[in-house]
């Protein structure tokens, strides 16, 4: 007797069915993916890193008592793991992942739920920051008060009609990379009236509607329920709440990057091909050059290589030809003599002995590791979807910022193992080109990111967050279909405990403090 149960012989209609050739994989996992339902975000990926959380937090501070972290940055790190592990399973839920919404409802939910945390954190950091440093800017007063003082001198030379003299002098002495920020900040400042606090709103507002683009461009690629996931990550990671209450070009520099993708993806696939589709994503690539010229770099060659590789169900072989030979116009263009110095000093820099000598440089400064000189793109490549660790100790003074986000960093440490299963899981399905936009911007500006020294930076980390975590959400979704998948991923928090303790020995070890 035959196995009415087996999915390839079921009685239809009276009749048994003929048996089925199976389904390809990458059917069986889209098909499981749509089972998910409130399962999407289960229990043990709250419990799990919670656990981990604390036990290495605890076992680091007793290890290493002598150099444990301040406990305002325990509890920091405690409230981000926190929130982000268990107040996400209840905001996905609150969203309407169980729920049917008509998308402006839904896009206004998550916005509201990404503004609030945003400006509960500008407010609480400007009040420390004031209180204990007497200043706005705190511990990140070296790149945000050049900021604040372009962003003065701007607004006055505009206030008293010396603009013109200004701005010859500024745009040969500032680099390209750092005016778009300081002119932004001077325009409102000459509006506001140096206004710090209006700046740090419009940071809150921008980095919760970077929420919302994320979620647009994800419900593209994956659907509605693995975006309303990949959204939640966004809106949940402190490390994003952080730069809202800072002076840094991180927040707008994250906007525009996902702006950017979802702009061009949006017109990738439109079936009305316009000039008024084209020129705001080229505009917005243009104005990337003043934010971190590398990235926007990134954001052309991306561009371009999804153009010519995308699949011909995304992109028409007309598409191609035109946003082709526009893009490449628009960085001739663009390309002026700085950016093109930069660009050459850029590669100068990613050469090996370039690194070497600034590794070594890193090993033998003042309260430098010795072990630095070890690092490079062999060391970086392999860990760079995950880097860098939480840091749990305090081997000098100077790393507030460091141990402020160790809650934040041990939570990208964790969920890049979805990131990792779903690039795994794209290629060997031979999915990538439909996805091939959102990819080739997030491991382009990641392979830069490897060959340069700041790849165990978490702030030169931030542009490519948002694509990691949908990519994570993706994973993520086809993780929970499985047990086998729960068991690695039980293995991974694991290995990210001990990966967590060495990092915090290797602080200390390499400088001869243990």
């Amino acid at each position: 007797m035959k196995n009415t149960n087996n999915p390839y012989n079921q009685v239809q209609m009276g009749q048994m069915m003929p048996p089925q050739p199976p389904m390809p994989m990458l059917q069986r996992i889209k098909n499981g993916a749509r089972m998910i339902q409130n399962n999407i975000f289960p229990k043990w990926l709250s419990q799990y890193p919670i656990a981990v959380y604390l036990i290495v937090l605890f076992g680091i501070s007793v290890a290493y008592s002598a150099y444990s972290m301040a406990w305002y940055y325990m509890l920091s790190g405690v409230v981000a793991v926190g929130v982000f592990f268990l107040y996400g399973s209840t905001a996905v839920k609150d969203t309407g992942i169980d729920k049917i919404y008509k998308e402006k409802r839904f896009e206004k939910r998550l916005f509201f739920v990404a503004l609030v945390p945003r400006v509960i954190w500008m407010v609480l950091i400007y009040t420390i920051f004031m209180q204990s440093y007497g200043n706005a800017f705190g511990f990140e007063n070296g790149d945000a008060t050049f900021y604040h003082e372009i962003g003065e001198d701007f607004a006055l030379n505009l206030k008293n009609g010396t603009f013109g003299k200004y701005w010859n002098e500024i745009s040969e002495s500032v680099d390209i990379s750092d005016l778009g920020y300081g002119v932004y900040v001077g325009f409102l400042y000459w509006l506001t009236d140096n206004s710090i606090i209006v700046v740090r709103l419009l940071k809150c507002l921008i980095s919760a509607w970077t929420v919302v683009l994320v979620y647009r461009l994800a419900v593209r690629h994956f659907g509605n329920q693995t975006a309303r996931v990949a959204a939640i990550f966004c809106a949940l990671w402190p490390n994003f709440w952080y730069y809202c209450g800072v002076h840094l070009k991180e927040t707008e520099m994250v906007f525009l990057g996902v702006l950017f993708v979802e702009q061009a993806d949006q017109m990738l696939r439109s079936r009305q091909f316009t000039a008024w589709k084209v020129a705001p994503v080229l505009l917005i690539g243009a104005t990337l050059f003043t934010f971190r010229m590398p990235l926007a770099l990134v954001a052309f060659m991306s561009l371009i290589f999804s153009v010519v590789m995308s699949s011909t169900r995304v992109v028409s072989w007309g598409k191609r030809i035109v946003v082709g030979i526009l893009a490449v116009l628009l960085i001739g263009v663009t390309m002026g003599n700085r950016i093109q110095e930069q660009s050459q000093e850029l590669y100068k820099q990613a050469e090996s002995s370039q690194q070497r000598e600034n590794m070594q440089w890193r090993a033998t400064r003042d309260n430098g590791n010795a072990f630095a000189k070890y690092a490079g793109k062999s060391v970086f490549a392999p860990l760079i979807f995950t880097i860098p660790f939480a840091s749990m100790v305090k081997p000098y003074d100077g790393q507030d910022v460091q141990q402020l986000l160790n809650g934040g960093n041990f939570v990208k440490n964790i969920i890049s193992c979805f990131t990792i299963f779903a690039m795994i899981l794209l290629l060997m399905t031979g999915d990538w080109r439909e996805h091939l936009l959102p990819l080739s911007f997030m491991l382009g500006y990641l392979v830069v990111l490897t060959m340069s020294t700041f790849a165990q930076s978490e702030r030169f980390h931030q542009p490519v967050m948002p694509f990691e975590m949908m990519f994570a959400a993706y994973g993520l979704s086809i993780a929970v279909t499985k047990k086998k998948y729960k068991r690695w991923f039980t293995y991974w928090c694991g290995v990210m405990f001990v990966a967590v303790f060495a990092w915090n020995w290797f602080k200390l070890a390499g400088r001869g403090l243990i």
